[in-house]
Protein backbone atom coordinates (compact mmCIF):
# COMPACT_ATOMS: atom_id res chain seq x y z
CA UNK A 1 0.00 0.00 0.00
CA UNK A 2 2.96 2.28 0.80
CA UNK A 3 4.16 1.27 -2.50
CA UNK A 4 1.19 2.62 -4.46
CA UNK A 5 0.84 5.61 -1.95
CA UNK A 6 4.53 6.67 -3.23
CA UNK A 7 3.47 6.07 -6.60
CA UNK A 8 0.83 8.34 -6.75
CA UNK A 9 2.40 10.91 -5.18
CA UNK A 10 5.55 11.02 -7.97
CA UNK A 11 2.60 11.04 -10.27
CA UNK A 12 0.95 14.04 -8.85
CA UNK A 13 4.91 15.59 -8.70
CA UNK A 14 4.33 14.86 -13.10
CA UNK A 15 1.35 16.34 -13.10
CA UNK A 16 2.29 19.93 -11.62
CA UNK A 17 5.62 19.93 -13.62
CA UNK A 18 3.67 19.14 -16.10
CA UNK A 19 0.95 22.36 -15.89
CA UNK A 20 4.15 24.50 -15.11
CA UNK A 21 5.98 23.75 -17.90
CA UNK A 22 2.72 24.37 -20.40
CA UNK A 23 2.14 27.94 -18.18
CA UNK A 24 5.84 28.74 -18.57
CA UNK A 25 6.08 28.14 -22.42
CA UNK A 26 2.42 29.59 -23.63
CA UNK A 27 4.15 32.80 -21.54
CA UNK A 28 7.62 32.43 -23.48
CA UNK A 29 5.63 32.08 -27.33
CA UNK A 30 3.46 34.83 -26.08
CA UNK A 31 0.12 32.55 -26.70
CA UNK A 32 -2.99 33.97 -27.32
CA UNK A 33 -4.64 30.58 -25.76
CA UNK A 34 -4.79 30.18 -21.85
CA UNK A 35 -3.46 27.54 -19.83
CA UNK A 36 -7.58 26.41 -19.00
CA UNK A 37 -8.09 26.50 -22.78
CA UNK A 38 -4.60 24.36 -23.14
CA UNK A 39 -4.54 21.84 -20.28
CA UNK A 40 -8.12 19.93 -21.13
CA UNK A 41 -7.13 19.42 -24.46
CA UNK A 42 -3.36 17.85 -23.12
CA UNK A 43 -5.75 15.68 -20.46
CA UNK A 44 -7.53 14.53 -23.82
CA UNK A 45 -3.69 13.50 -25.53
CA UNK A 46 -3.55 8.96 -25.28
CA UNK A 47 0.17 9.39 -23.63
CA UNK A 48 -1.27 11.67 -20.67
CA UNK A 49 -4.10 8.97 -20.17
CA UNK A 50 -1.88 5.84 -20.34
CA UNK A 51 0.34 7.71 -17.63
CA UNK A 52 -2.60 7.82 -15.51
CA UNK A 53 -3.29 4.67 -15.16
CA UNK A 54 0.06 3.03 -15.61
CA UNK A 55 2.37 5.29 -13.83
CA UNK A 56 1.85 3.18 -10.50
CA UNK A 57 3.23 0.18 -12.15
CA UNK A 58 6.01 1.52 -14.21
CA UNK A 59 9.80 1.22 -13.26
CA UNK A 60 11.85 4.26 -13.12
CA UNK A 61 13.42 4.06 -16.18
CA UNK A 62 10.09 3.20 -17.99
CA UNK A 63 8.66 7.08 -15.87
CA UNK A 64 11.73 8.44 -17.31
CA UNK A 65 11.26 7.31 -21.01
CA UNK A 66 7.23 8.67 -20.42
CA UNK A 67 8.04 11.84 -19.24
CA UNK A 68 9.82 12.64 -22.44
CA UNK A 69 6.56 11.61 -24.04
CA UNK A 70 4.67 13.77 -22.68
CA UNK A 71 6.83 16.63 -22.99
CA UNK A 72 6.71 16.40 -26.13
CA UNK A 73 3.28 16.24 -26.95
CA UNK A 74 2.51 19.48 -24.31
CA UNK A 75 5.38 21.31 -26.40
CA UNK A 76 3.11 20.45 -29.65
CA UNK A 77 -0.04 21.71 -28.63
CA UNK A 78 1.40 24.53 -26.69
CA UNK A 79 2.85 25.23 -30.42
CA UNK A 80 -0.56 24.90 -32.09
CA UNK A 81 -2.17 27.51 -30.43
CA UNK A 82 0.11 30.12 -32.29
CA UNK A 83 0.91 28.74 -35.57
CA UNK A 84 1.86 32.36 -36.83
CA UNK A 85 4.53 34.96 -36.05
CA UNK A 86 3.68 37.55 -34.06
CA UNK A 87 6.74 39.93 -34.61
CA UNK A 88 6.72 40.34 -31.13
CA UNK A 89 10.92 39.93 -31.25
CA UNK A 90 11.45 37.36 -28.82
CA UNK A 91 13.85 35.59 -31.19
CA UNK A 92 15.48 39.31 -32.18
CA UNK A 93 16.17 39.51 -28.10
CA UNK A 94 17.48 35.99 -27.35
CA UNK A 95 20.71 36.46 -29.94
CA UNK A 96 21.48 37.15 -33.68
CA UNK A 97 21.28 35.00 -36.20
CA UNK A 98 23.85 32.76 -37.97
CA UNK A 99 24.30 33.10 -41.66
CA UNK A 100 24.84 30.26 -43.59
CA UNK A 101 25.72 29.94 -47.58
CA UNK A 102 22.30 30.96 -48.42
CA UNK A 103 22.85 33.88 -47.03
CA UNK A 104 25.60 35.40 -49.50
CA UNK A 105 23.63 37.75 -51.28
CA UNK A 106 22.44 39.62 -48.33
CA UNK A 107 26.17 40.33 -48.34
CA UNK A 108 26.94 40.83 -51.85
CA UNK A 109 24.06 43.22 -52.40
CA UNK A 110 25.10 45.34 -49.23
CA UNK A 111 22.33 44.39 -46.93
CA UNK A 112 24.95 43.50 -44.35
CA UNK A 113 28.28 45.27 -43.95
CA UNK A 114 31.86 42.86 -42.53
CA UNK A 115 32.01 45.06 -39.75
CA UNK A 116 28.57 44.04 -38.52
CA UNK A 117 29.45 40.50 -38.26
CA UNK A 118 31.59 38.71 -35.93
CA UNK A 119 33.84 35.46 -36.69
CA UNK A 120 33.03 32.70 -33.75
CA UNK A 121 35.95 30.52 -34.71
CA UNK A 122 36.18 26.54 -33.78
CA UNK A 123 36.37 26.35 -30.11
CA UNK A 124 35.22 29.00 -28.64
CA UNK A 125 31.92 28.85 -26.85
CA UNK A 126 28.53 30.69 -28.35
CA UNK A 127 24.96 30.65 -28.19
CA UNK A 128 23.12 28.19 -30.24
CA UNK A 129 19.34 28.73 -31.21
CA UNK A 130 19.26 25.28 -31.94
CA UNK A 131 20.71 24.26 -28.64
CA UNK A 132 18.84 27.06 -26.75
CA UNK A 133 21.82 27.13 -24.64
CA UNK A 134 26.03 27.37 -24.74
CA UNK A 135 27.53 25.04 -26.82
CA UNK A 136 31.53 24.92 -28.14
CA UNK A 137 31.32 25.14 -31.96
CA UNK A 138 32.58 22.42 -33.50
CA UNK A 139 33.04 24.80 -36.91
CA UNK A 140 33.56 28.72 -38.04
CA UNK A 141 30.26 30.60 -37.92
CA UNK A 142 29.38 34.43 -38.59
CA UNK A 143 26.54 35.96 -36.70
CA UNK A 144 25.28 39.39 -37.07
CA UNK A 145 26.62 41.88 -34.12
CA UNK A 146 25.04 42.10 -31.25
CA UNK A 147 24.12 45.07 -29.24
CA UNK A 148 26.53 45.70 -26.19
CA UNK A 149 25.99 44.44 -23.31
CA UNK A 150 22.98 42.47 -24.72
CA UNK A 151 22.05 39.93 -27.07
CA UNK A 152 19.67 41.54 -29.29
CA UNK A 153 19.94 41.38 -32.68
CA UNK A 154 22.02 44.70 -34.04
CA UNK A 155 19.09 45.22 -36.57
CA UNK A 156 16.39 45.32 -34.14
CA UNK A 157 14.58 48.10 -33.15
CA UNK A 158 13.56 47.54 -29.41
CA UNK A 159 11.17 50.81 -29.18
CA UNK A 160 9.06 49.38 -31.93
CA UNK A 161 10.06 45.74 -31.99
CA UNK A 162 10.91 46.38 -35.61
CA UNK A 163 13.74 44.49 -37.86
CA UNK A 164 15.17 47.45 -40.16
CA UNK A 165 16.46 43.96 -42.61
CA UNK A 166 13.31 42.02 -42.43
CA UNK A 167 13.10 41.90 -46.12
CA UNK A 168 16.16 40.72 -47.11
CA UNK A 169 16.53 38.65 -43.32
CA UNK A 170 18.99 35.72 -43.13
CA UNK A 171 17.66 32.13 -43.51
CA UNK A 172 17.97 31.42 -39.78
CA UNK A 173 15.47 34.08 -38.71
CA UNK A 174 13.02 32.68 -41.66
CA UNK A 175 12.67 29.66 -40.27
CA UNK A 176 13.62 29.71 -36.73
CA UNK A 177 10.03 29.87 -35.49
CA UNK A 178 8.95 29.61 -32.08
CA UNK A 179 6.19 28.65 -32.12
CA UNK A 180 7.08 25.66 -34.38
CA UNK A 181 10.33 24.20 -32.99
CA UNK A 182 10.96 21.75 -35.99
CA UNK A 183 11.23 24.97 -38.09
CA UNK A 184 15.10 24.76 -37.35
CA UNK A 185 15.48 20.98 -38.79
CA UNK A 186 15.71 22.61 -42.44
CA UNK A 187 18.61 24.38 -41.36
CA UNK A 188 20.56 21.00 -39.99
CA UNK A 189 21.97 20.19 -43.93
CA UNK A 190 23.21 23.31 -44.98
CA UNK A 191 26.78 25.29 -44.85
CA UNK A 192 27.48 28.00 -43.02
CA UNK A 193 29.16 30.76 -44.76
CA UNK A 194 32.83 31.37 -43.45
CA UNK A 195 35.07 34.64 -43.27
CA UNK A 196 37.18 33.18 -46.62
CA UNK A 197 33.57 32.91 -48.79
CA UNK A 198 33.23 37.15 -48.29
CA UNK A 199 37.12 37.84 -49.07
CA UNK A 200 38.95 38.29 -52.49
CA UNK A 201 41.16 34.80 -53.12
CA UNK A 202 44.19 37.87 -53.70
CA UNK A 203 43.49 39.89 -50.99
CA UNK A 204 47.02 40.22 -48.51
CA UNK A 205 44.67 39.39 -45.62
CA UNK A 206 44.21 35.73 -46.10
CA UNK A 207 47.77 35.09 -44.90
CA UNK A 208 47.61 37.47 -41.94
CA UNK A 209 44.26 35.27 -41.23
CA UNK A 210 45.83 32.20 -41.50
CA UNK A 211 48.86 33.13 -39.27
CA UNK A 212 46.65 34.66 -36.66
CA UNK A 213 44.39 31.23 -37.15
CA UNK A 214 46.95 28.80 -36.65
CA UNK A 215 49.19 30.84 -33.43
CA UNK A 216 45.92 32.29 -31.78
CA UNK A 217 43.40 29.25 -32.63
CA UNK A 218 40.63 28.97 -29.74
CA UNK A 219 41.94 25.54 -29.24
CA UNK A 220 45.54 26.50 -28.98
CA UNK A 221 44.42 28.42 -26.10
CA UNK A 222 42.41 26.01 -24.45
CA UNK A 223 45.87 23.74 -24.29
CA UNK A 224 47.97 26.58 -23.14
CA UNK A 225 45.61 27.58 -20.31
CA UNK A 226 45.33 23.86 -19.51
CA UNK A 227 49.17 23.65 -19.15
CA UNK A 228 49.08 27.11 -16.74
CA UNK A 229 45.82 24.38 -14.35
CA UNK A 230 48.94 22.03 -14.81
CA UNK A 231 51.88 23.47 -13.59
CA UNK A 232 51.33 27.00 -12.02
CA UNK A 233 52.15 30.21 -12.99
CA UNK A 234 55.39 28.97 -14.77
CA UNK A 235 53.39 28.00 -17.82
CA UNK A 236 52.11 31.29 -18.40
CA UNK A 237 54.71 32.18 -20.98
CA UNK A 238 52.92 30.53 -23.91
CA UNK A 239 49.51 32.37 -23.10
CA UNK A 240 50.85 35.64 -23.41
CA UNK A 241 52.65 35.64 -26.15
CA UNK A 242 49.19 34.58 -27.86
CA UNK A 243 47.87 37.35 -26.50
CA UNK A 244 50.87 39.36 -27.38
CA UNK A 245 50.37 38.47 -31.33
CA UNK A 246 46.67 38.89 -30.94
CA UNK A 247 46.84 42.48 -30.00
CA UNK A 248 49.75 43.36 -32.41
CA UNK A 249 48.13 41.97 -35.59
CA UNK A 250 45.29 44.08 -34.53
CA UNK A 251 46.87 47.22 -33.96
CA UNK A 252 49.02 47.08 -37.03
CA UNK A 253 46.11 46.90 -39.07
CA UNK A 254 44.23 49.65 -37.50
CA UNK A 255 47.18 52.10 -37.58
CA UNK A 256 48.36 50.72 -40.80
CA UNK A 257 45.29 50.57 -42.70
CA UNK A 258 43.05 52.35 -40.71
CA UNK A 259 40.63 49.28 -39.93
CA UNK A 260 37.86 49.52 -37.35
CA UNK A 261 37.92 47.24 -34.28
CA UNK A 262 34.58 45.90 -35.83
CA UNK A 263 36.10 45.01 -38.87
CA UNK A 264 39.14 43.37 -37.26
CA UNK A 265 36.42 41.45 -35.26
CA UNK A 266 35.02 39.89 -38.48
CA UNK A 267 38.54 39.14 -40.18
CA UNK A 268 40.60 37.57 -36.84
CA UNK A 269 37.07 36.87 -34.58
CA UNK A 270 36.79 38.38 -31.17
CA UNK A 271 39.96 39.36 -28.95
CA UNK A 272 41.26 36.76 -26.80
CA UNK A 273 41.17 38.54 -23.97
CA UNK A 274 37.49 37.97 -24.09
CA UNK A 275 37.48 34.51 -24.98
CA UNK A 276 39.27 33.67 -21.53
CA UNK A 277 36.13 34.49 -18.93
CA UNK A 278 34.15 31.54 -20.36
CA UNK A 279 37.35 29.02 -20.30
CA UNK A 280 37.27 29.95 -16.62
CA UNK A 281 40.07 32.38 -16.57
CA UNK A 282 40.82 36.18 -16.61
CA UNK A 283 44.04 38.56 -17.24
CA UNK A 284 45.29 40.57 -14.25
CA UNK A 285 48.24 42.99 -13.70
CA UNK A 286 50.26 42.81 -10.84
CA UNK A 287 52.22 46.50 -9.19
CA UNK A 288 56.20 44.47 -10.00
CA UNK A 289 55.26 41.85 -12.28
CA UNK A 290 52.92 43.16 -14.89
CA UNK A 291 50.13 41.06 -17.03
CA UNK A 292 49.41 37.73 -15.32
CA UNK A 293 46.17 34.99 -16.37
CA UNK A 294 44.55 33.71 -12.90
CA UNK A 295 41.96 30.87 -12.81
CA UNK A 296 38.86 32.60 -11.69
CA UNK A 297 36.71 28.60 -12.63
CA UNK A 298 38.07 25.49 -13.49
CA UNK A 299 38.23 25.04 -17.36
Amino acid sequence: MATVRSAERKWDETEIRLKRSLERMLQEIHSPASFQEVWPVFQAEPSFRQAIGQWAGWSEDRREAHWLVLSRALERKAYATRPYCLRCGECCRKGSPTFYREDIDIMRQGVVRREQLIALRPGEVGFSHEAQGLVVLAEERLKIREKPGSRECLFFLSATGDCTIYDHRPIQCRNLECWNPEGVEILTPLVFLKRKDLINPDDPLLALMESHDTKCSPENLKKALRKISEGGSSNQEEVLDMLSFDRQIRQLLEEKYGLSADQLTFLFGRPLPDLLPALGYRMKKGPEAGLGIVSSSPI
